[in-house]
């Protein structure tokens, strides 16, 4: 099998505590960007969502075409681009322009959105966000040939339309979700399955289980297909977060607990996170900490293309402390990876 690992997802949020600016947020994660791919990471990923009070990165591909700018060899994706928000052809468009930059290192990974508030600046029914979805990817399959085509969707139509430049060569598409049927659509659609199942292998086996079983039946044979999860991380001689680093990801956990409880209706304060709530999302710990959470995940899928996404900056985070730990996890946790990959199979 084969592991590969990707440094993200960065998210461009600033707590509101720390006094720093967008701008300085947005530089340190080109920074992070070029520093991750000299540490030996395979990807770079960065994540989109609307509105945030915290500046939460609301639009993936210029930060993107930036990276592709200052660096050379790391894959650069998107996870995930929220399909529904997207202008297809425009979206189709800027990926190609961002893939020929890049010189064929983008990886597209798309999600259907899920936070209320956001359709509704959009203007976008919820229950349009699976079938503008489906048309996000047939609309680029068919725009990055070159030819021209015509396409009419459950919400989009478009006639006899053609993109260039074409990307490139093949770019993928692969889908994110964190239900079965979101998995099953990556089965029948994409080229992978991108999954945020918060450190939970049983989430993740039901989910690659939807997404084999349907590219099975959409003719298409699983094994060529990748297999992709994000988990936020940590690696510490000792095992423990420090304060600064915890509190960043409180940060995390604490505002998507607010996004949901607002989508809910639900009011007032919420509990805070404590430091269990937030290890429980990731692989963290001491090297040999680390490697022994990750080791079932890669054992789970012999045979497999795995990509791993690890969250190693947090909001708040500076540069130094960042950058020691991207090193010390290419340094001391990948290559126990790479041997788990080949005792894998």
């Amino acid at each position: 099998m084969t592991v590969t690992v990707g440094f993200g997802v960065l998210t461009g949020q600033v707590r509101p505590d720390t006094g720093g600016s967008i701008a300085d947020e947005y530089r340190l994660m080109l920074d992070l960007a070029r520093e991750a791919e000299d540490a030996g990471f395979d990807a770079v990923w960065v994540s989109e969502h609307h509105g945030a009070e915290d500046g939460y990165l609301p639009s993936t591909l210029p930060v993107l075409a930036a990276m592709a700018a200052i660096t050379h060899r790391i894959r650069l994706g998107t996870a995930v681009a929220l399909a529904p928000f997207q202008s297809p052809l425009r979206f189709a468009e800027d990926c190609a322009v961002v893939d020929q930059l890049s010189n064929g290192r983008l990886v597209v990974a798309l999600g259907a959105g899920w936070r209320k508030r956001e359709f509704d600046w959009f203007g976008i029914p919820t229950g349009e966000r699976v079938a503008r979805t489906v048309d996000l990817v047939a609309i680029c399959r068919a725009a990055w040939t070159g030819a021209p085509f015509s396409y009419q969707g459950a919400h989009t139509s478009i006639d006899a339309a053609r993109v260039t430049p074409t990307p490139v060569g093949h770019l993928p598409i692969w889908l994110g979700g964190t239900v079965d049927a979101a998995a099953a659509r990556a089965g029948r659609l994409g080229d992978g399955f991108f999954a945020s199942p918060r450190a939970d292998l049983d989430a993740f086996r039901r989910g690659v289980e939807a997404f084999d079983t349907a590219a099975e039946a959409a003719g298409r044979e699983p094994a060529g297909l990748t297999l992709a999860f994000h988990v936020d991380g940590w690696v510490s001689p000792d095992g423990r977060i420090p304060a600064i680093v915890l509190a960043g990801m409180r940060h995390v956990v604490e505002t998507y607990a607010a996004w949901h409880a607002a989508d809910d209706g639900r009011e007032g304060p919420l509990p805070a996170a404590d430091e269990a709530a937030v290890r429980r999302r990731g692989f963290m710990g001491s090297p040999a900490e680390v490697i022994a959470q990750a080791r079932p995940w890669i054992h789970e899928f012999p045979g497999r293309d795995l990509h791993i996404v690890i969250r190693l900056h947090y909001p708040g985070v500076g540069e130094a402390e960042t950058k020691a730990q991207i090193w010390r996890f290419a340094g001391e946790v990948m290559p126990a990876l790479a041997t788990l990959a080949d005792t894998a199979g």
